[in-house]
């Protein structure tokens, strides 16, 4: 359950991430370059899923997991779409 979690999680932020980025939906397209603060973010939600897993809430892991496979994903994703 709790990889279901992280994975639809991650899901929905690669699509809110694309909607407000690279659609053009919402604003105009964010230009087509490697992107050092989502891999950042990405890092630091990675991080704070490991700490989470090791304290006495591991309850937020998945959603910390998921945030970081979804912010990290699209960083990467977005150089090749």
């Amino acid at each position: 359950m709790k990889v279901v979690v992280a994975v639809a999680l991650a899901c929905v932020i690669g699509i809110v991430l694309w909607t407000s980025l690279d659609s053009g939906l919402v604003a105009p397209r964010a230009e087509r370059m490697f992107s050092l603060p989502l891999l950042g973010l990405a890092a630091i939600f990675g991080a704070s899923a490991w700490a989470a897993t090791m304290s006495h809430f591991p309850k937020r892991a998945p959603l910390l997991a998921g945030l970081s496979l979804g912010v990290g994903g699209y960083a990467l994703l977005r150089l090749f779409l």
